[in-house]
């Protein structure tokens, strides 16, 4: 039996990275048993609706990880390219370098889109409207902006998927060295 996990934090950081690695229907009782330490009646005792519980549970997790390391900087003091650089930062943390599956098509594909009804589409509302914001911040007018926050979303999300099937991470490190150069212009 595996060792208990000492939080219900440690417990949905755990499950939040199986959801990641094999997706909503991938993400089977038994491996979300092994990786949280929880046994099944553990389980749905912390989460009573079972997996869709722990679906949510994933998605809160990540949504403060989201908000703390790339929202929180793009919104924060300084010049728009040094919070386009830090929130850069963040974006390299929370996909593990380029390692990690994009959450976006995670989200919005088979019963994850059930169970997590409209995470994938407020994971890339609330990035783009800051994108966009550093944007004009940086003096690009509002459908400009709009524009260079989209591009700069194609850019990231594009480049995981790239770097995940040629196991090469790459792509995905110069996808956030561009970021600044898209969102500001180097200004």
């Amino acid at each position: 039996m595996p060792a208990t996990k000492s939080s219900r934090e440690d417990a949905v950081a755990a499950i939040t990275a199986v959801f990641r690695e094999f997706g909503y229907d991938g993400a089977s009782l038994s491996r979300l048993s092994e990786a949280s330490g929880l046994g099944r009646s553990s389980l749905y005792h912390h989460f009573p609706n079972g997996k869709e519980d722990m679906a949510a549970a994933a998605v809160a997790h990540l949504a403060g990880l989201a908000t703390d390391g790339i929202l929180a900087p793009l919104d924060g003091e300084g010049d728009a390219t040094a919070r386009v650089k830090a929130a850069a930062a963040g974006i390299s943390k929370f996909y593990d370098g380029g390692r990690a599956n994009c959450l976006a098509n995670l989200l919005s594909i088979g019963e994850a889109a059930t169970a997590a009804p409209g995470a994938a589409k407020s994971l890339i509302s609330a990035l783009e409207n800051a994108f966009e914001q550093v944007a004009v911040d940086a003096g690009f007018a509002q459908k400009e902006a709009r524009i260079r926050a989209e591009q700069a979303i194609v850019e990231i999300e594009g480049a995981l998927v790239v770097s995940r099937a040629a196991g090469n991470n790459a792509p995905f490190q110069r996808a956030l060295g561009r970021l600044p150069e898209i969102l500001t212009g180097g200004k």
